[in-house]
């Protein structure tokens, strides 16, 4: 699919200076309610992602949001309500912005331009095969972001992404796609029990990611409260170097 920058495109409402109030709150709710429509069209793929990580979260599994500037700042609100809302601990829903917590509150606009600092920033946290790792990004073209989805790929971890502009570099490092204009789900030939990585030959059995009792609890560092065994992690060429995936 070609790559449409709509983020890029002329405002179509022009002249805000001469416009009066009513008129520019009547156009912010005219844009408003485009999002209804907009997230009814992603429904499929909404509906893919929920089913593919709700069974790995039951085995342990976490979701990551991974995202820059105000994307990133939506992630970790999205991720701070879990505990309040659901009360669930706040080890299930991660929210991950580029350049830390510093950047809820200040512009750090050079954060972003690293494609692998999120990367790292997972293994810091033992991402691995149960995860699932959401890249939050308007533009679709964040190196932080992408950067971090792509080494997800290629050690098999579940990838989605959440873009404005169909067709963009961040939509292709994810094996479910969200965009506001996109219906058709796109699969990679990806198994969802069993998960099958970007290089031939390399996958993880899901079902044995588990510890030895069953539960899947992490500890607070993240690891699982029993070491997990792996299958054939041949063809793999990224290390976390934290977390023994040897991917």
């Amino acid at each position: 699919m070609k790559f449409e920058k709509i983020t890029e495109m002329p405002s179509l409402h022009d002249h805000l200076e001469e416009k009066s109030v009513h008129e520019l709150l009547v156009g912010i709710n005219e844009e408003d309610k485009k999002v209804a429509v907009a997230v009814e069209k992603a429904i499929p793929q909404i509906e893919k992602l929920i089913e593919s990580i709700v069974p790995k979260m039951k085995r342990g599994g976490r979701i990551f949001y991974l995202g820059a500037g105000t994307s990133g700042r939506l992630g970790v609100l999205d991720a701070s309500e879990i505990p309040p809302t659901y009360g669930m601990p706040n080890t299930y829903v991660i929210g991950l912005i580029a350049g830390g917590d510093t950047a809820l509150r200040n512009p750090l606009e050079a954060a972003e331009d690293s494609a692998e600092k999120g990367w790292k920033e997972l293994c810091d946290r033992n991402v691995g095969p149960l995860d699932t790792v959401i890249g939050i990004a308007a533009s679709g073209t964040t190196p932080y972001v992408i950067g971090a989805l792509h080494h997800c790929r290629k050690a098999g971890i579940l990838t989605a992404s959440i873009s404005c502009n169909p067709g963009s570099p961040v939509s292709r490092e994810a094996y479910i796609l969200i965009d506001h204009r996109r219906t058709r789900v796109r699969d990679r030939k990806y198994t969802y029990e069993i998960g099958y990585g970007a290089k031939a030959g390399f996958k993880y059995d899901f079902y044995r990611h588990n510890d030895k009792n069953g539960s899947g609890e992490r500890q607070p560092n993240g690891e699982y409260a029993i070491d997990q065994p792996e299958t054939d992690r041949s063809g793999g060429s990224h290390d976390c170097g934290r977390n023994g995936l040897g991917l």
